[in-house]
């Protein structure tokens, strides 16, 4: 079994504002939410997940590598990040979030056409909800403090989006990495 992922990826300019974005968030989680523990999102690892597959065998990762074979029918588009956001929308704060500024539809129309090409592969259909995870909270921690955070100006990119990336992430006690399986462009623009 493999946990298995299909994702977008930022390019490495993005990356490197949300890696300073997520570093001034740290300094204020140390100085406002005291000894909780989070685990930040390593830069080398952002992305947007559109489709988590969890433990998944040899015939889901095959099924998955052939929907991405052939071309997407999206047409590239761009993608952008504003604002901060928790999960769950009650109760105890678990992951801190950016969330999506531009390239809103994109995303869904990209999500859409995976599930149909996944067909049964795809996991149950839950709501699609975009968003870049930076980090997760480790122990409880009070929603108004982290709601402080929430508010702070967020923003990255914007980045071009045209292909989307199957990967296998390996869990250790360093954190997870993630090991490319299979890549889908997205159609030629005519």
């Amino acid at each position: 079994m493999k946990r298995l992922f299909v994702a977008v990826d930022v390019d490495e300019s993005t990356r490197a504002e949300i890696a300073a974005l997520s570093a001034t968030l740290k300094d204020q989680a140390a100085a406002t939410l005291n000894r909780t523990r989070i685990t930040w999102v390593h830069p080398d690892r952002l992305h947007l997940t559109l489709e988590f597959f969890g433990d998944a065998g040899e015939a889901i990762e095959q099924r998955v590598v052939t929907a991405l074979a052939s071309p997407l029918s999206i047409a590239p588009f761009r993608l952008s990040f504003e604002g901060l956001g928790i999960f769950p929308r009650s109760g105890t704060p678990r992951v801190l979030w950016l969330g999506i500024a531009e390239g809103l539809t994109g995303l869904r129309a990209l999500h859409a056409e995976l599930r149909a090409r996944l067909g049964d592969a795809a996991m149950p259909a839950d709501e699609f909800n975009p968003h870049l995870t930076l980090a997760r909270f480790r122990d409880r921690v009070s929603r108004l403090d982290v709601k402080g955070m929430a508010l702070m100006k967020a923003a990255a990119g914007p980045c071009s989006i045209d292909r989307v990336t199957l990967y296998e992430s390996h869990l250790s006690p360093k954190g997870p990495t993630y090991t490319q399986v299979a890549q889908g462009a997205f159609a030629p623009c005519t």
